[in-house]
């Protein structure tokens, strides 16, 4: 806005309006201040805290007692100043209660040097009146709830609570709670149990002081189910330490219900993948608390082959979930284990189907309540490779290099459907976007130059070879410090301004450099003398557009291969004991070494290419990563 204004003629910039908005007043709250007070003055023609800062000015009499209070303000939104009051006024008070009348002044001071600065401060008034009281005595209403989950947020509506800065208003509940038992037992009395209230208005709501929230922990009613009956009052606990409480009021019964579950998502999962259980009263894990909730898995497990497996009692499968939304979801992983002999364990190692009941376990110290069971039909689907393909800013400096950063959506599209052609019979998924469902995922990063001085197109820095996929979490990319201590190279990534190398004009000494590489790319390389791309170029038709076209295929081919071989390697091809590549050169095999690799193959022109898995490479990719359909990729195979 600035710049627009100062680009108008001289005249325009000559006034401070033209340079800075109008600054004006508004509504003022909360209208009943205490000491520690924060108020929150409304006003248009706020501008950035980086920009200017504000101060709040309130000039009047106390009770006839003469006060001026000037005080910094916070802008915390576009239209709202936070205002610290601290004592100021209430110091002025003849009694307990009294009132400010006068005027409050916003005064906005810009930041900027500039020649228009020192003219540019801008304030702006409005009469005021702030009633003051040195306490506040609160009012219960009511309560929100009668049927109570741990976790539950619960709702006190009152009056004359406490805001920010001013102290803390508590809820206390006196009575006796019975908990439920096998067994009879006398009534717990609960004297005094308080609540804080955690959760204030916010900037996005107008100040309250008519309700209070707070969370139901463990230390308010404990966590075994029960039922509590008597009363309920606010406690106000004012900053200097003064006390106030309302008059109680009646309340109950108030039952306490014990953990429940009531849904679970997806109920078909791979290895890797996240859960999610939805229900009530669960218990986030907390060291200091001393809470916990775990979830137990009994049934039978149905595998696709073998003898079906049954865990129950002590054989029980143990979750131990992450717990939000108030007690309402958690969330756990289909993990499995590595054991000492190599095998995978646990539920998500192999396909099939488990039938039985999910039970909830909430701990609270010596505590432990058990929920009901949900029924539970849960499909373990084959493991699936989810691979994260990241984007580094060196990537876009190559395309600068290439010339076809005006193509760079084409280029990732081609790439994707490389990934997807080589992969597509494989139980194998590439994506863009960082994966939400799945918490075990391949990353493979694509940047520019190879850090490793190697000049090396890509490299797979993941530890060791990793025969049978045991890991599904590799990242290839960044700096792998195992990978050093083994005298590897510990840079890992595709590193695409390297491909450049492959002309002979700019690495005549590259024995992969080949004359159709300069044919291709140079109407396009500025370093071989051609224009870069223009955005829309290839939609115009004609001979350019055409060598626009095939540059975009060429180079989304390079790296999409690249990338295909690299990924190879992180999944432990080839598939020979012992070696990293397959032995000597077979056209068209994605796992041979890159000498075997000529630019024509990886670039699929002049008859060769598209490059495939070989057959004992395929045989391998088809035991650790089957397809649950038994087929090909939807839709088909891709055209190459």
């Amino acid at each position: 806005m600035l710049a627009g204004l100062t680009a108008c003629d001289d005249a325009a910039t000559t006034t401070t309006e033209a340079i800075w908005p109008g600054l004006s007043v508004g509504k003022v709250e909360p209208a009943v201040a205490l000491p520690g007070t924060h108020v929150r003055v409304f006003a248009s023609g706020l501008v950035p805290g980086d920009v200017a800062r504000y101060e709040v000015s309130l000039v009047g009499a106390v009770d006839g007692v003469p006060v001026a209070l000037t005080t910094p303000a916070e802008r915390v939104s576009d239209e709202i100043l936070e205002v610290p009051l601290g004592t100021t006024l209430t110091d002025a008070l003849q009694a307990d209660a009294g009132l400010f009348s006068g005027e409050l002044i916003v005064t906005r001071v810009p930041l900027v040097d500039d020649a228009h600065a020192a003219a540019s401060v801008a304030s702006a008034s409005r009469p005021f009146e702030l009633a003051l009281t040195r306490a506040l005595s609160p009012l219960t209403i009511s309560l929100s709830a009668t049927e109570l989950y741990l976790g539950d947020a619960i709702v006190v509506a009152g009056d004359g609570l406490l805001l920010p800065g001013e102290g803390t208003t508590l809820a206390r509940f006196d009575g006796t709670f019975v908990a439920e038992s096998a067994r009879p037992i006398e009534g717990l009395v609960v004297p005094g149990v308080t609540a804080t209230a955690a959760d204030y208005a916010t900037s996005e709501r107008a100040l309250s002081r008519a309700a209070l929230r707070f969370t139901l922990t463990p230390d308010v009613f404990g966590i075994r189910p029960g039922r509590f009956e008597g009363t309920l009052r606010l406690v106000n606990v004012h900053a200097d330490g003064r006390e106030a409480s309302s008059e109680p009021i009646a309340v109950g019964p108030l039952m306490l219900r014990p953990p429940v579950l009531t849904a679970v998502s997806p109920l078909a999962a791979s290895r890797g993948q996240i859960i999610t259980v939805l229900g009530r009263g669960l218990l986030a894990a907390d060291g200091l608390a001393q809470t916990a909730t775990v979830l137990l898995l009994e049934g039978v497990f149905s595998p696709r082959r073998g003898v079906p497996e049954a865990y129950d009692g002590v054989s029980a499968i143990v979750i131990y979930p992450e717990i939000g939304d108030a007690g309402r979801r958690a969330t756990a992983v289909l993990r499995v284990s590595v054991l000492p002999d190599g095998r995978l364990a646990g539920l998500g190692a192999n396909a099939g189907l488990f039938t039985g009941t999910l039970t909830p376990l909430v701990l609270a110290g010596p505590d432990a309540v058990e929920g009901p069971s949900l029924p539970l039909e849960f499909r373990v689907l084959s493991p699936r490779q989810v691979v994260h393909i990241r984007f580094l800013p060196g990537f876009s400096d190559a395309l600068v290099r290439f010339g076809l950063l005006a193509e760079r959506g084409a280029i990732e599209s081609r790439i994707l459907h490389v990934l997807e052609r080589d992969y597509r019979d494989f139980n194998l998924s590439f994506t863009y976007q960082e994966p939400s469902d799945f918490a075990e995922y391949t990353v493979v990063e694509v940047g520019g130059y190879d850090p490793n001085g190697t000049r090396l197109f890509g490299l797979d820095n993941t530890s060791g070879k990793d025969v049978g996929n045991l890991r599904f979490d590799d990242v290839i990319g960044g700096f792998n410090a195992e990978t050093r201590e083994q005298n590897f190279a510990a840079y890992g990534g595709i590193f695409v301004a390297e491909l450049m190398n492959l002309s002979p004009t700019l690495n005549p000494l590259n024995e992969l450099a080949s004359p159709r590489f300069d044919a291709i790319f140079g109407p396009v390389v500025p370093e071989l003398g051609g224009d870069p791309a223009r955005l829309g170029e290839t939609g115009r038709g004609g001979s350019r557009a055409a060598a626009v076209a095939e540059a975009v295929r060429v180079l989304g081919n390079l790296i999409g291969s690249t990338i295909t071989h690299e990924v190879a390697h992180s999944l432990g091809l080839t598939a020979i004991e012992g070696r990293y590549h397959n032995e000597g050169d077979t056209p068209n095999w994605i796992m041979d070494a890159g000498q075997y690799r000529p630019f024509e193959e990886r670039a699929e022109i002049d008859g060769f290419g598209p490059a495939h898995f070989e057959p004992f490479n395929r045989d391998y990719l088809m035991s650790i990563l089957p397809r649950d359909d038994g087929g090909a990729a939807p839709g088909g195979t891709p055209t190459p």
